[in-house]
């Protein structure tokens, strides 16, 4: 039987489980909070601009989409077939489908709005600036900025004071944000660590790399670094399961359906979010004419957008 919690301090590997599970239990009842909010998506679809549609590579815009579309089909089939006891292997991979679906769909959407950033570093970045000027879904407008010991969240706040890492009470929304603040500050930092690597930060005397930065240089490592997104937290997990993070999954306490369920949940509204907006510019008839056999979940995505004008 899988355990969701444990009574003598945790080793490593299942302290990292428990908390990695946590954190995408409560990204997916964030993402389903965010998806039940019409007024919010009413309000995000009013707020778009429309470019002239002789200005838009439709070719490559329906590239994009349809390899978002097919990576989160096969995410959705991990999570269907995938997720008994034992099953925590999967997640190597299924991150990935969940971070590659929502990137490709950030990809078309930004071809339409005219915007040019297409590699994964500038497409994060992008994200995390819309989020910071409000120009997501309402509750979607979250980043992470700051150095090592003063980063912070915005957009997201939560009156939860008894937090636990461990602990998840998935009805308690403020408690689901303080995980999501913890997600974001600890990618932040894991991220910060690595473009400190980067910008080889070296002494004004003997030019000897820094082991230790001082607050002016995590400022420059941060202003370089830029904001921390949201898919940046899909990123981060993209890198780590693959090189990093292989005895968490395989811990007892990796709730597998957990995590498939919240990287689900999340890369549906995601990608629901960058649909409005091409379907703004391109319009209806358009993009359900690109929709492939087997991915029913678009259309029912296109249908939620038709609601919009009631």
């Amino acid at each position: 039987m899988l355990k969701t919690a444990i009574d003598t301090k945790p080793s490593d590997d299942d302290w990292a489980a428990l908390t990695t599970v946590n954190q995408f239990k409560a990204l997916g009842i964030y993402a389903e909070h965010c998806r039940t909010d019409h007024k919010s998506w009413c309000s995000y679809r009013e707020s778009l601009r429309v470019r002239p549609i002789g200005k838009i590579d439709t070719a490559r815009v329906k590239q994009q989409l349809v390899n978002s579309w097919n990576t989160e089909r096969l995410l959705r089939a991990t999570s269907t077939n995938f997720s008994g006891p034992g099953s925590g292997f999967v997640a190597q991979w299924a991150f990935p489908q969940a971070y590659y679906s929502t990137f490709n769909s950030t990809l078309a959407s930004f071809a339409t709005s005219g915007f040019t950033e297409t590699s994964h570093t500038a497409v994060r970045k992008k994200v995390s600036e819309l989020a910071r000027r409000g120009a997501l879904p309402s509750d979607l407008n979250v980043s992470a900025n700051g150095g090592k010991k003063n980063g912070y969240a915005e957009g997201i706040c939560s009156s939860c004071n008894d937090f636990n890492p461990l602990r998840l009470d998935s009805n308690n929304l403020e408690e689901v944000k303080r995980h999501l603040i913890s997600f974001f500050r600890s990618t932040r930092r894991m991220h910060l660590d690595d473009k400190k690597l980067d910008l080889k930060i070296r002494t004004k005397r003997g030019g000897t790399l820094k082991k230790s930065l001082n607050e002016s240089d995590w400022e420059k490592v941060s202003n370089t670094l830029g904001r921390t997104s949201w898919l940046c937290l899909l990123y981060r997990k993209r890198i780590k399961s693959n090189y990093r993070d292989i005895n968490t999954f395989l811990s007892d306490h990796f709730d597998t359906h957990a995590v498939l369920d919240g990287l689900v949940a999340f890369t549906d509204t995601f990608n629901l979010a960058n649909e409005i907006n091409i379907v703004n510019h391109l319009g209806d008839d358009i993009v359900r004419s690109w929709i492939p056999t087997g991915v029913d979940f678009v259309t029912v995505r296109m249908d939620y957008q038709k609601t919009l004008d009631t």
